[in-house]
């Protein structure tokens, strides 16, 4: 028989003070979001000051030299599942179309030709005034154009409504004379003159309505689906080769520098509420100060950690990422793996191959016939390297798992068919497509 009674229990539970959770948050913003609550925060502490950022990037206190880690610290794949790819957007897979069909030589005047569009996707600027910047030949650069609007979504690049419905048209292989005349009188077709158009067209009334229900079905503004240009990307770090190794730098430019009034804070008479208040100001202004500093520390390391361990990509290229999960930094830097995880999400590093996210150092292990692993994001650049250099003959999801695995990759048809599409790389019979339309 249960007796009612008093029971003692001890426990432990971490308890989240402001000051916990303001340096929680620092580590999750990148340098522009950092930037704007720094300016909020000032704004309502008189005891902070904000002085303009650095120019100079700030650098590792002491130079360092990062080789490679212990190669025996790999993980396997089965360790941590392999996260779905986000899907490509718009632009991406427009910007891939214009990668497979214009020559490598040609391919900067079709970037330069995408970024001249407006917002519905037309060319506001005549082909002529766009080769005198481009110090090009205007036919040369009118026939990339004439390859461009017949990308997915048709119709972009286009001079005019009427070469932007032609555009669509021939893709759908639908431009015939009669549709081509009706195009061409547009004008009639806004003012509703049907019988005109009739006669034009030398259709008869059924016809000229199933053209007509052809033309609505048309997107004449195919480029409100594509955003603008993003913004370039301002790196928190930076590592560049010193030596034999490389240093690494953590980039300021952004950040304005934040300091305490020690003058006001001298002045401070805290037997009154106003000086009471500003002693409460003074404290959340060195709670701030600290906090920055620990992200600042907790960056560097990071990072410190991520370049000894990828020093191969900094000098071969991404076939020699080594695989890398935030547990192993996390035991490397001594901090928790959610902090790494804070730390590392929306952060970029401009390295001797580009600027990166810090997140494409991270991925899962795949095993190699010889007994070694292989980073993912690896194996993805040898899938896009492979696809580029296909030529005419367009390889196949199979074919290209075949390639791999006589490379020595054991790597199955359905995760290069995910890898495929997480690069944004179109199906074969699309490429196919792609091809005989360029």
């Amino acid at each position: 028989m249960l007796v009612p009674g008093l029971i003692q229990r001890q426990s432990q539970s971490l308890v989240m003070t402001p000051q916990l959770r303001q340096a929680i948050a620092l580590l999750q913003y990148t340098q522009t979001d950092l930037a704007q609550h720094l300016r909020q925060v000032c704004e309502t502490n008189p005891l902070l000051i904000l002085e303009p950022g650095d120019t100079v990037p700030e650098a590792v206190p002491a130079s360092e030299d990062f080789h490679d880690d212990d190669p025996d610290r790999f993980t396997t794949a089965s360790d941590r599942p392999e996260a779905a790819a986000p899907p490509p957007s718009d632009r991406d897979e427009l910007i891939l179309q214009i990668r497979h069909s214009i020559p490598p030589e040609e391919q900067h005047a079709a970037f330069h030709l995408l970024d001249s569009l407006d917002e519905t996707g037309r060319l506001p600027v005549s082909v002529t005034d766009l080769a005198a910047e481009l110090g090009m030949d205007a036919p040369k650069l009118e026939a990339i154009r004439q390859t461009l609007m017949h990308l997915e979504p048709a119709g972009l690049f286009a001079r005019s409504l009427e070469e932007c419905l032609a555009a669509q048209l021939r893709v759908r292989n639908r431009l015939d004379p009669a549709m081509q005349t009706l195009l061409d009188n547009l004008d009639l077709l806004a003012r509703r003159d049907w019988r005109r158009l009739r006669e034009k067209c030398a259709l008869d009334q059924d016809d000229l309505l199933d053209m007509l229900a052809e033309i609505q079905a048309l997107d004449p503004r195919p480029g409100l689906s594509l955003p603008p240009p993003a913004p370039p990307i301002e790196p928190d770090l930076i590592v560049r080769p010193n030596g034999t190794g490389f240093r690494l730098t953590l980039n300021t430019r952004l950040l304005p520098a934040v300091r305490l009034d020690d003058t006001l804070r001298a002045q401070i008479d805290g037997h009154t509420e106003a000086g009471r208040m500003l002693l409460a100001y003074a404290g959340e202004a060195t709670a701030l100060i600290r906090a920055l500093h620990s992200r600042k520390q907790s960056l560097l390391n990071v990072g410190r950690a991520i370049v000894q361990h990828q020093a191969a990509f900094l000098r071969d290229g991404p076939t020699a990422l080594r695989p890398l999960t935030m547990r192993e930094i996390a035991e490397r830097t001594e901090l928790h793996e959610s902090t790494i995880s804070r730390i590392v999400s929306s952060k970029y590093i401009d390295t001797p191959r580009g600027t990166v996210p810090l997140k494409l150092f991270f991925s899962t292990a795949l095993a190699s016939e010889d007994g070694t692993t292989q980073s993912a994001h690896a194996i993805q650049h040898r899938l896009q390297a492979l696809v580029a250099a296909e030529g005419d003959s367009v390889l196949s999801d199979d074919a290209l798992t075949g390639l791999l695995q006589k490379e020595g990759f054991s790597i199955q048809r359905r995760t290069v068919a995910k890898y495929r599409e997480g690069l944004g790389i179109a199906k074969s019979s699309q490429r196919k497509r792609l091809r005989r339309i360029s």
